[in-house]
């Protein structure tokens, strides 16, 4: 993948499968992390980004049991994602382990109805989460890593992604601006998901999820999140 402002679709599931889905993601809600107090946000699975930022829990200490919740429910998932991937990017995908053991399997980003959610709230970024992770002993390719999202249910008036044509680069020669000043005066293109497709881009693309549309006390915004890294002939897939 390179630094462009393409996101590439993948057919995944059907609808009768995203509805599947869906229903073990809500049937599983005792096993969901809020992540904003004031927000109904969460998360299903063990989330680099959160997980491994500071030292309470352990991330290790969390992706056993996450991994263990996800395999049980959403096995046949894995396996359809490991091969359809392996077909888009032209080498064979796996899940990543590190010295410090697996990482975190593809996880849930569950969004509930919140009017909140139709402001311009989420952050701007690069994902940089193969940063937080020890890869000692593998050759990886930290300048062109993937990122990829597989909405599995949106909002009534639907939802995706803003991107920008900004560079990581750009990023590091302007270091003292935030990535939301990098961002200013410059066009913001709207990808719209499809559930059942996988929108699949460069972890190096600026991008925010982009905000709801007069949402309806029933919307819900449940999509499956992951990254990869590409190292010794095999793509990593983690979250």
């Amino acid at each position: 993948m390179t630094n462009t402002s393409a996101l590439h679709s993948i057919p995944v599931l059907t609808d009768a499968e995203c509805a599947r889905v869906r229903l073990a993601v809500l049937a599983l809600r005792p096993h969901w992390t809020k992540r904003i107090p004031s927000l109904p946000f969460y998360t299903l699975g063990t989330v680099s980004y959160i997980d491994a930022v500071g030292d309470e829990p352990p991330y290790a200490t969390l992706v056993p049991q996450g991994n263990r919740v996800l395999r049980l429910h959403f096995g046949w998932l894995y396996e359809r994602l490991l091969v359809l991937l392996s077909q888009a990017l032209g080498r064979p995908a796996v899940f990543a382990e590190t010295t410090d053991g697996p990482l975190g399997l593809p996880g849930f980003h569950i969004h509930l109805s919140d009017p909140a959610f139709e402001s311009d709230i989420a952050p701007v970024h690069f994902d940089l989460q193969y940063r937080l992770h020890d890869w000692r002993g593998l050759s990886i390719d930290r300048d062109h890593p993937i990122s990829f999202t597989l909405a599995i249910a949106l909002p009534q008036h639907g939802g995706g992604l803003r991107t920008w044509d900004v560079s990581l680069t750009e990023r590091r020669t302007r270091a003292d601006e935030s990535p939301e000043e990098l961002a200013q005066g410059r066009e913001a293109v709207f990808h719209a998901y499809r559930c059942g497709h996988l929108a699949l881009h460069s972890g190096h693309l600026m991008h925010q999820i982009a905000p709801g549309i007069d949402l309806q006390p029933q919307d819900e915004r449940i999509t499956l999140q992951g990254h990869g890294v590409y190292a010794d002939g095999l793509w990593r897939l983690y979250w």
